[in-house]
């Protein structure tokens, strides 16, 4: 399995046992190359701040710091994000969270796949390199 980053929106299924194509590709992933599973630090938060009890947070972050997460240098991938939605927005794409631009910038950066449930990946897919999978 080539690896994958999987999107906030996938793990929030996967977490909630939803029978998606997409959470069952992430347990797919899991159980069978777990290291092909890649998150970034945006990820992290996005999950960890979503979380309801002081138990869930600290279990959860401990399954996520078993993976692979992918720390690039964040000034630049903070510049090229910002340059993306900026063009985006230039052509008339509006991006409803600057975060998906961090988390596309750094999937474009190492040229991985990006598996998600959010139409933002699907219009920054269509104007850049962005190999995505809804």
């Amino acid at each position: 399995m080539e690896p994958a980053i999987f999107d906030t929106s996938v793990w929030v299924e996967f977490f909630n046992d939803t029978q998606s194509n997409r959470a069952l590709m992430l347990d797919r992933y899991i159980q069978n190359t777990p290291s092909s599973v890649w998150l970034t630090p945006t990820i992290v938060q996005e999950i960890l701040q979503g979380l309801r009890t002081e138990q869930d947070f600290i279990r959860t972050k401990t399954i996520l710091e078993a993976y692979m997460i992918l720390m690039p240098n964040w000034l630049d991938i903070s510049v090229a994000a910002a340059k993306l939605y900026f063009d985006l927005r230039k052509k008339g794409v509006t991006i409803r969270k600057s975060t998906d631009c961090l988390i596309a910038t750094v999937a474009i950066k190492y040229d991985v796949l990006l598996v998600h449930n959010d139409s933002d990946f699907d219009l920054i897919e269509q104007h850049t390199a962005l190999r995505c999978l809804r």
